[in-house]
C-alpha cells in the first residue's frame, strides 16, 4: 500500500499536512523521527517512528509521520523469487542483460548435495 492510499482510506486530508522540501535531506527526516516528544502518527496518533515526503496530486509533497505499524502498511514489499526456478530466471535474465555469452543456457546447482555431486539441475551424475 502506498502512504497515499493509507490516508485516503483514513479520510486524511493531505492539505493539513505540514509541507515538506523536495526532495528532504536524510538529516532532515532523521531530524524529525528523532524528535523528543516524538511527532504524532497521521494516522493513530500515537508516536511516529518514520517520516518522509509523499508528492500528493495538486498539494505537493507532505510530510507523513507514521508510527511503527502504520510505517510498516506502507512499506515496500519484498519481491524476490521465492523459488530456485524464480531465482535461476532473475539471474539469466541479469546475465542477458549484461551480454555475457551463454546466459540463457546458465543452470545452477540445485542444492549444496548436487554441487558436491558436480550435477547442475537437469543433469546427470558425473
Amino acid at each position: 500500500m502506498e502512504p497515499t492510499d493509507l490516508l485516503d482510506h483514513y479520510g486524511i486530508n493531505p492539505t493539513g499536512l505540514e509541507a515538506a522540501p523536495v526532495p528532504p535531506a536524510r538529516r532532515e527526516t532523521l531530524a524529525r523521527i528523532q524528535e523528543t516528544p516524538p511527532r504524532p502518527c497521521v494516522v493513530c496518533g500515537g508516536p511516529a517512528a518514520t517520516a518522509r515526503a509523499v508528492r500528493f496530486p495538486g498539494v505537493g509533497p507532505r510530510w507523513v509521520d507514521l508510527c511503527w505499524d502504520d510505517g510498516m502498511a506502507v512499506r515496500p514489499r519484498c519481491r524476490v523469487p521465492e523459488t530456485l526456478e524464480g531465482i535461476a530466471a532473475d539471474l539469466r535474465a541479469a546475465a542477458r542483460e549484461a551480454g555475457l555469452p551463454g546466459a540463457s543456457s546458465l543452470s545452477f546447482y540445485s542444492s549444496f548435495e548436487a554441487a558436491v555431486r558436480g550435477c547442475r539441475t537437469g543433469e546427470e551424475t558425473r
